[in-house]
């Protein structure tokens, strides 16, 4: 299922990252964007804070949106939560599935991901690579009363937008909690690293637009390839 407003942000993304405007350029004008486009003028604006969220454009208050002049390249932007895929669209993505299986949820489990103690849920285990070079290691949990079917075929691609589109989930936030740990013997492995190496460590709770959760994971970052980006406003 298509959402209009992300397919134009897609669309003036490409137009961006293809070097159509120069760094610090003015994008067209709103009322100009939702002619070329055919939609309203709000459609156009969701598109834009997509974009403003990738730290791709920065809009000032009665100038008008511009392109940021450093954009920024090879960082995980903590502001954009449409998965891994999405973020490194430019960039191959690959995910390789070590473990999937339904489980149901312990007391721990149930604390962190808001549900009933026994609930169904998917546990995903995934070694993630960009361009061939050991990224992350996830350890996921997706709750099957919100997410009724996972396979191995949809684990190996974009779970987030598996979500989005083939489900029709409308996804709302991600709280993100990172730390730094020392790596233990079978993620040092699958990142190439040595066990005692130090780790970026990233745990995520995805919410549905309801105030559900759908997803609890723990990422282990290879700390060599991994940077993080957060752009902030100054108030």
């Amino acid at each position: 299922m298509s959402i209009k407003y992300k397919d134009i942000s897609n669309r003036l993304e490409e137009e961006i990252l293809q070097g159509i405007y120069d760094k610090g350029d003015k994008l067209p004008t709103e009322e100009k964007l939702a002619a070329r486009h055919g939609v309203s003028r709000n459609t156009i604006r969701k598109a834009l804070e997509i974009l403003v969220r990738k730290g791709l454009i920065i809009s000032i208050q009665g100038s008008g949106v511009f392109l940021r002049h450093a954009t920024p390249q090879g960082a995980l932007n903590l502001e954009d939560f449409n998965g891994l895929t999405e973020s490194f669209s430019g960039q191959e993505v690959t995910s390789e599935v070590l473990e999937l299986k339904l489980i149901r949820a312990d007391e721990k489990l149930s604390l962190a991901m808001g549900c009933r103690l026994g609930a169904p849920i998917y546990f995903v285990k995934r070694m993630r690579r960009i361009d061939g070079v050991p990224y992350v290691v996830e350890y996921a949990y997706h709750n099957q009363e919100h997410i009724p079917y996972l396979d191995e075929k949809i684990a190996a691609g974009s779970i987030f937008r598996y979500i989005r589109e083939e489900l029709g989930k409308e996804i709302g936030y991600l709280d993100r909690e990172i730390s730094a740990a020392k790596l233990g013997e079978e993620d040092a492995r699958l990142l190439g690293l040595q066990a005692g190496d130090p780790a970026l460590i990233s745990t995520n709770r995805g919410f549905l637009k309801n105030g559900e959760i759908f997803d609890y994971s723990v990422d282990i970052h290879h700390y060599q390839t991994t940077r993080f980006l957060k752009l902030s406003d100054y108030r």
